[in-house]
């Protein structure tokens, strides 16, 4: 059934792709790899579950956050390599891939639990304000170093290396807290975290206008 969730999304989003220029196809183009990376890292994550015998609780604790973010980060790389700026901040491309990445795994969540949950649209709802967001600001994390590292000239290796390390503690600590007593923080954290990437943008975007109005 998630197959034919998948190429039910994909395809319509292709058609779009299509249509689109510029930056707007690329920004799309993030979100439909995030839906990539979703099935890649379930067939990973499969494997890795069935060949040690990892049990569902330590497995997302342990290897799937590394899997899960290193496919969704995979196409940041091509801003490594891109010289001209871009109109959009690279934050946003790095969380359309994670809300691609986050939506698939909602449908197939919601087809495991329809016929348990009493209540499907509350269900998706929570999913989406704390599971999806964990997801697109996990990969958001890298999309942030990558602005810093083409602004600052900054070392990109060690950078690199560092900010996937944290938006796999990120992931970690979210699946980690999501099924403790504790919950409550994972529900809060993506979104504290969002809403302090929404200020640091929009300051951002105030300062980079008064900057350009003073020249």
């Amino acid at each position: 059934m998630i197959d034919a969730v998948f190429w039910g999304t994909m395809i319509p989003l292709v058609f779009l792709i299509i249509l689109l220029k510029g930056e707007n196809r690329l920004m799309m183009l993030f979100f439909a790899w995030g839906m990539v990376a979703f099935a890649l890292s379930l067939t990973a994550n499969d494997l890795v579950r069935g060949q040690g015998g990892i049990p569902i609780s330590e497995l997302s604790v342990t290897w799937a956050p590394i899997i899960e973010e290193f496919f969704k980060a995979l196409p940041l790389l091509y801003f490594l390599v891109r010289k001209q700026r871009t109109a959009f901040p690279l934050f946003s491309f790095a969380l359309a891939a994670g809300i691609g990445f986050s939506i698939q795994e909602n449908y197939m969540y919601l087809l495991s639990q329809a016929s348990v949950e009493s209540s499907l649209t509350f269900y998706v709802i929570l999913r989406s304000i704390t599971t999806c967001l964990m997801h697109g600001m996990a990969t958001g994390i890298l999309g942030f170093g990558l602005t810093l590292i083409k602004e600052f000239n900054m070392m990109v290796l060690p950078l690199l290396f560092g900010l996937f390390s944290v938006s796999i503690i990120l992931h970690a600590l979210f699946n980690l807290y999501i099924a403790s007593d504790v919950r409550l923080i994972g529900m809060l954290m993506p979104l504290l975290l969002y809403l302090v990437s929404v200020l640091v943008l929009y300051r951002g975007n105030i300062l980079n206008t008064t900057a350009q109005s003073d020249g």
